[in-house]
């Protein structure tokens, strides 16, 4: 068996994309915020944009980042730099959850797991909206982030096909954090210093917040 690209050296028990219910190890959360983590770097670079039909290296990045997404109880949202690939590919879901909606206000519009490659947005009129975001590329802070109410945005799937909408609140900010990492940005250059929380802090208010 020919192993992964990312992963030569270590044998993975099973192939994902052969329907195989075990999970195959993964790559860990490039942190921006860790001096020991050698590939930071990424996050600060404008990741490549794909082309169609799909490489297989890419196929098998689309996979990665679908898995590690899968993997995590409480992840609204991934980008490829996030585990170390300079790709412009994001996956993301706000589903109508009515103890988020404690949290988030303004979710308003939903959207169910989807995968875009080559995203981009514009802002739809100048209002913003400040939130509180958080990261698994920043280690252990959160802050206050303006981000655009209404956006319209533009991918493509992984088959190449276009999509085109808008968003409004939450979905509009997950998708505008998201992006922002295929563009060597993180959502930390938007926060002044003494207002980042340490995360602990951030997950107790929210906690409270929710009631839960």
């Amino acid at each position: 068996m020919k192993l992964p690209f990312y992963m030569k050296g270590i044998l993975l028990s099973c192939l994902f994309l052969n329907g195989c219910k075990q999970m195959p190890d993964l790559p860990p959360y490039v942190v921006l915020n860790d001096p020991k983590d050698a590939k930071s770097d990424v996050l600060r670079k404008l990741a490549e944009p794909l082309t169609f039909p799909l490489s297989r290296e890419d196929r098998e990045i689309v996979q990665i980042l679908t898995t590690k997404f899968d993997s995590e109880e409480n992840c609204a949202g991934l980008a490829a730099p996030q585990i170390g690939f300079s790709k412009q590919i994001i996956i993301f879901a706000v589903n109508d959850d009515p103890l988020l909606k404690k949290w988030r206000a303004d979710l308003v519009q939903t959207m169910p797991k989807t995968l875009w490659i080559n995203p981009n947005y514009e802002p739809i009129g100048k209002e913003k909206h400040t939130d509180y975001e958080a990261c698994f590329s920043v280690d252990d802070l959160a802050g206050p982030v303006a981000r655009f109410k209404t956006i319209r945005y533009s991918a493509y799937t992984p088959e190449g096909i276009r999509v085109e909408g808008t968003a409004k609140g939450f979905l509009a900010r997950l998708i505008q954090h998201e992006i922002d990492h295929l563009k060597g940005r993180c959502f930390i250059d938007y926060v002044s210093e003494d207002e980042l929380l340490p995360l602990e802090e951030y997950r107790q208010r929210r906690k409270n917040k929710m009631g839960s």
